[in-house]
């Protein structure tokens, strides 16, 4: 039985789960994610848009604008300035957020 619950365990994580590095200043891209990805964004000025779902997004740094289009677990804000802004569809939940800085916004809105 033990054994049988580890096979399962195994096969229901993420196999082609990764983490994307991202150190970037005063860029503008779009990011395609997987589910089971986490997303480490370091840098200031920056506008990304984020697609696919998503478990983990940590970012460090100031000024940035980011739009969410798909589900994210969980988001760290290390910095100032920051707003990130979410797409509510369908039956997605808020993600929680751990924040050190200040002026930094997350917000739900419309597709």
């Amino acid at each position: 039985m033990k054994n049988l619950l580890m096979a399962v365990l195994l096969a229901a994580s993420p196999v082609w789960s990764e983490t994307h590095n991202l150190v970037l200043t005063g860029q503008t891209r779009v990011l395609n994610v997987r589910a089971g990805d986490t997303i480490d964004l370091v840098g200031d000025v920056n506008q990304l848009t984020i697609q696919g779902d998503c478990v983990r997004l940590n970012l460090t740094g100031s000024g940035n604008s980011l739009r969410l289009q798909g589900q994210m677990t969980s988001i760290r804000i290390v910095g100032s300035d920051n707003q990130i802004t979410w797409v509510q569809t369908g039956k997605r939940h808020a993600p929680t957020l751990q924040e050190i800085g200040t002026n930094n916004r997350v917000l739900e809105v419309e597709p």
